[in-house]
């Protein structure tokens, strides 16, 4: 009878492992569920705090006339200066590109009425008795 109380002892602590162990598994998923929760909640909190901290223009700014005049007067001034350096930059790059473009046009016009003479030349010999 002993070994059937060992039996029956250990089949009890074994029923009380499992059942601890259900317990444990339960309270790490109440904790993971609590820990999801609060992030989610932290979550929402600062989407809220990011929305109410947009600021928004609420009052109308009435501009002054005379600072409206000079500030046109700067833009005026501020464009100008671009446009003048912009000039003075570009200016040597579009002379290299004419340059180039005047020595491509140069070597073609040369090739075109070398061509043109050889053409004649050609056309004379061919038929000599052509009057001039």
């Amino acid at each position: 009878m002993s070994d059937e109380a060992d039996a029956g002892a250990a089949a009890e602590a074994e029923r009380r492992e499992g059942e601890r162990r259900a317990r444990e598994r339960r309270g790490d998923a109440n904790q993971l569920v609590a820990r999801v929760d609060a992030l989610m909640k932290r979550q929402q909190e600062d989407s809220l705090r990011a929305v109410e901290e947009v600021p928004l223009l609420t009052d109308v700014v009435v501009q002054d006339a005379a600072a409206a005049a000079e500030a046109a007067k700067r833009d005026v001034a501020l464009a100008a200066d671009i446009e003048r350096v912009l000039v003075v930059r570009l200016i040597p790059e579009l002379n290299k590109q004419i340059a180039q473009l005047r020595g491509q046009l140069e070597k073609e016009l040369r090739r075109s009425v070398r061509e043109a003479v050889d053409h004649a030349l050609a056309a004379r010999k061919a038929d000599p008795d052509k009057k001039k």
